[in-house]
């Protein structure tokens, strides 16, 4: 391997990551073209990139006629580096599921009949620093009293995680009859149901 060249050079694309983490997944003997058909790469980056890994160890090659063979060699330094870290990494949430986890996990579900996300991020349109708006309904007054300082919890939380400003719009089921027809109400229909799931039918 080359002892002067970092991991991080073979892991500064998506397509380089995509094969780490297919050669990573897969033990047997595949020909540049396989790898290419179900890693989704084109069969010039694939030959490519497989070279470059060659030189760090990380896959050995196999003549096979006019083919070469590649498999990934799990005795080598950087397998032992980017196995359990790499497959670590694949399993981070995006940010927008850890979004809508973080949401429904500070929220009383119990006093909730229904959440959403609405507004720039829904429509995948936010900048950097969009405002996180964000549609609660409740059953009445008294719940939405008791529902408000978890928002406030919340507003607090997302600005230390994310960044952005909750805006929580949180109206009782009077409320919500209330404002119909309002194109703010138009545009939480068009949002992300995040709470109740979508298979559950409310009562």
């Amino acid at each position: 391997m080359v002892f002067h060249k970092s991991i991080l050079d073979v892991m500064n694309s998506k397509t380089k990551l995509k094969i780490i983490g297919f050669m990573l997944r897969h033990e047997a003997l595949m020909s540049e073209r396989e790898i290419a058909a179900v890693s989704g790469v084109s069969h010039m980056s694939v030959n490519r990139i497989m070279r470059e890994l060659a030189e760090m160890n990380f896959v050995h090659i196999l003549r096979a006629g006019r083919s070469n063979l590649w498999r990934v060699n799990r005795n080598s330094y950087v397998f032992h580096i980017l196995s359990d870290k790499y497959l670590t990494l694949m399993d981070f949430k995006a940010p927008l599921e850890d979004l809508k986890n973080t949401i429904l996990g500070n929220l009383p579900l119990s006093l909730v009949v229904k959440v959403l996300l609405f507004g720039s991020i829904a429509s995948n349109a936010e900048k950097y620093n969009s405002d996180i708006d964000l549609f609660i309904q409740v059953k009445d007054k008294g719940d939405k009293r008791q529902v408000e300082p978890a928002t406030e919890k919340l507003a607090t939380l997302c600005l230390e995680r994310f960044g952005n400003v909750l805006s929580p719009y949180l109206l009782t089921k009077e409320e919500l009859k209330a404002r119909t027809g309002l194109k703010l109400i138009s545009n939480i229909k068009e949002g992300i149901i995040l709470y109740p799931p979508e298979n559950t039918h409310e009562s």
